[in-house]
């Protein structure tokens, strides 16, 4: 039983009451200045006549942190694939490493940009389109870490994959196994894992685009979002995971812009302002589908192929303004996805 004082309260009915009694006469006393002030015109007082009213210095009031800093997003142009540059303050994040027919071109133009280090190389899931170049970029770059998906559903011991872990342990390149909630720190922005994939109970029967990491990268009011090859069944559970956190202005189309993916109910969720579709020219897919350009349209989404424009860069600022720009000659405005 709880200890009661003389009066027979609680001392945490006690202290309630006085913290009650002290916010109503704040209340009180607040009321009865605004009226005499404004003459019940029913303004009420801003900030600054309430630090004037109680006697506060607004200028020792803590600020809005400065929407300082900018970082690059590039896509670069690597056929039927996906390869994404996050670069920031003299820090590098790699997502996707493109085919292993672009690799010496994706190497060849991270060293062009001047990089010598990578700080975090992002595996969004084990398909060759995705991780083509990967052995490549490890062999090449000193890589601070390897972020991987879940890899116990993939064949890790043939293939492009075990050349890909091979290199890894070859060079020293720590891997880390993601999971929802990490973070790391490039430049003056944040990458946070908002889903690590959707795993199967039955993982004789998995679809690993349904695998794929979905990442979101920060810098003040600027966001990107990449979902890599993840499908309506993830998109679905991305969704539930993080929809409050998907509010994006940037969005890498999933699945190279395939009706599989970019569903109305991810779109509703992150509100892009502008999407960027990586695909191959007239590639066997028929990527992008036109229902998905259609639902970008109808959504107000500015969209960018490098099929059509090549390398295409996004310059975000963190004060949320972006600049675009694209390798193709003729190419530097969006193009407008049929209605």
């Amino acid at each position: 039983m709880a200890k009661r004082g003389g009066n027979g309260r609680t001392p945490e009915l006690t202290a309630r009451a006085v913290v009650i009694g002290v916010v109503c006469a704040l209340a009180l006393a607040v009321g009865s200045w605004a009226i005499d002030t404004y003459g019940g015109q029913g303004i009420l007082p801003d900030w600054a006549d309430l630090y004037d009213f109680f006697e506060i210095d607004s200028d020792s009031q803590p600020a809005q942190a400065p929407q300082d800093g900018e970082a690059t997003v590039t896509f670069w142009d690597v056929g039927q694939g996906d390869s994404v540059l996050i670069s920031s303050g003299g820090s590098y994040c790699l997502i996707d490493a493109g085919t292993q027919q672009s690799a010496d071109t994706l190497v060849d133009d991270l060293w062009a940009s001047g990089i010598q280090k990578l700080d975090l190389v992002v595996m969004t899931h084990p398909h060759a389109d995705h991780i083509g170049g990967m052995e490549d970029v490890l062999e090449n770059f000193e890589v601070g870490t390897l972020l991987l998906p879940d890899l116990s559903v993939a064949d890790t011991d043939s293939g492009l994959l075990s050349r890909v872990l091979q290199a890894a342990e070859d060079t020293g390149t720590p891997c880390v196994q993601a999971e929802e909630g990490w973070q790391q720190t490039i430049g003056e922005g944040t990458l946070t894992v908002l889903y690590a994939g959707l795993i199967p109970e039955d993982k004789e029967d998995v679809d690993l685009n349904n695998i794929s990491l979905c990442v979101r990268y920060e810098l003040g009011k600027f966001s990107y979002l990449c979902t890599g090859d993840a499908e309506e069944d993830a998109e679905e559970e991305l969704v539930l995971t993080a929809g409050l956190e998907l509010p994006s202005t940037l969005f890498k189309a999933g699945h190279h812009g395939s009706n599989t993916s970019n569903t109305q109910t991810l779109l509703s969720a992150v509100r892009p302002k502008l999407a960027v579709v990586s695909c191959g020219l007239d590639n066997d897919y028929g990527h992008p589908h036109q229902e998905v350009l259609d639902r970008f349209a109808q959504n107000g989404v500015e969209v960018w192929r490098t099929d059509e424009q090549g390398t295409v860069t996004v310059t975000g600022k963190a004060d949320g303004s972006w600049e675009v720009s694209a390798s193709g000659a003729e190419t530097a405005e969006p193009l407008a996805p049929a209605a």
